[in-house]
């Protein structure tokens, strides 16, 4: 059947502020220039807030126009704010190179909404530029699945609640980490539960309370049946020689706290956490399980290997294996290697949020209005526990 002729990027109305518009930019061809006016005679990303949104995220399925209607809601509460801003839609690989933009075009701030993968995409494009120290601060909106990085930083999921927030919010620093030099900002997950990911793929954008149900079925019936992975792991505190079904490597540890996700009480202590489950039968890994959603005792399990690390280095016995990264499944080498970059990216968040952070730079609203991301001062956030 012959395919239809390509559809067009739409262009979204805007707010009347003369500093506000949206454009598009197309993935699949990065230099074709935005349609209408834009392309005439586009708005510069130079001094501005720009809002960058993965129109391919699950959220906009069977929605058309939604993409646009969010730019335009964003855009103008920033600007109702006095945060003049700008909007790009892109999809794929083109949120990165809409990232690149923005920080060539001197962008002062990026908002992101998209998924865990979207935003470790774009934060690869900005710690990748030529001078990442100065490259603006991202902030999360969620719009994915898990949205677990926007969790952890304290984002609001309602859009309007976002952008209050952050003309109120902080500017600071957070680690990050790095697989094979991609950088990650959740996790790295290997084994069993990146098989459990690679299903859950195939129902993006649809996934059901019943489908859900199933894929957690199809994980426990796959304990007696999925071989686990024996592994080398060399770390700065030695090696161990292990054999899992699965193994999370983790930008900072997770608290304790029950629930149905586990969430991360501190994006700066500047380590790399490394969970290792042994677990061999179903029943042990329903323990794991409800440690993790109703005790909050899953750290006192005796099967699993807990350690925070600054380096790490995974070697099995495959040419390649299969894993997640920020809930993006890949395939990586047989020998992996993991490392954290301490306070490496800029973020904006709301001001509850500053004890989650690395390094507090200071006020969003002072800093973006003073049209700088790296002031010569910064303050340490509230003190965090470290986890053991």
């Amino acid at each position: 059947m012959a395919a239809g002729p390509p559809q067009r990027p739409r262009r979204a109305r805007m707010h009347p502020d003369a500093e506000t518009v949206a454009e598009t930019v197309d993935d699949t061809d990065p230099d074709t220039p935005p349609i209408g006016s834009a392309a005439r005679s586009p708005v510069p990303a130079g001094g501005r807030a720009v809002v960058l949104i993965n129109s391919g995220a699950g959220a906009f399925v069977g929605e058309p126009g939604s993409a646009e209607a969010l730019a335009e809601r964003l855009v103008a509460g920033l600007a109702a704010r006095g945060i003049p801003a700008v909007a790009r839609l892109a999809q794929g690989a083109g949120m990165a190179e809409a990232a690149r933009r923005a920080v060539s075009d001197g962008a002062r701030a990026l908002l992101v909404a998209g998924g865990d993968g979207t935003l470790a995409a774009v934060a690869q494009a900005l710690r990748d530029s030529p001078d990442p120290a100065t490259a603006p601060p991202m902030a999360a909106l969620p719009l994915g699945t898990a949205n677990l990085l926007a969790r952890d930083l304290g984002m609001p999921e309602d859009p309007d609640e976002a952008v209050a927030a952050l003309a109120e919010g902080v500017l600071g620093r957070i680690d990050i980490g790095r697989v094979n030099e991609r950088v990650f900002l959740n996790n790295v997950v290997l084994g069993l539960f990146a098989n459990l990911a690679r299903q859950r793929e195939r129902f993006r954008g649809a996934m059901t309370p019943v489908l859900w149900g199933r894929l957690i079925w199809r994980t426990v019936a796959a304990v007696r049946r999925y071989p686990r992975l024996r592994a080398v792991l060399a770390t700065e505190k030695g090696v161990h020689r292990v054999k899992a079904h699965a193994m999370v490597i983790a930008d900072n540890a997770y608290s304790d706290r029950p629930g149905l996700l586990v969430r991360r009480d501190s994006l700066g202590h500047g380590a790399l956490a490394l969970y290792v489950a042994r677990h061999r039968s179903a029943w042990q890994w329903l323990r794991l399980a409800a440690g993790v959603m109703v005790g909050g005792t899953w750290r006192d399990d005796a099967d699993l290997l807990t350690e925070n690390v600054r380096r790490l280095t995974v070697a099995v016995r495959r040419r390649v294996l299969r894993a997640t990264v920020d809930g993006e499944v890949v395939l990586l080498p047989g020998r992996i290697t993991f490392r954290i970059e301490p306070a490496a990216l800029r973020v904006w968040v709301p001001a509850e949020s500053r004890a989650v952070l690395a390094v507090v730079d200071g006020d969003a609203r002072a800093l973006l209005a003073r049209g700088t991301v790296n002031p010569t001062s910064s303050e340490p956030p509230p003190s965090v526990a470290p986890h053991p």
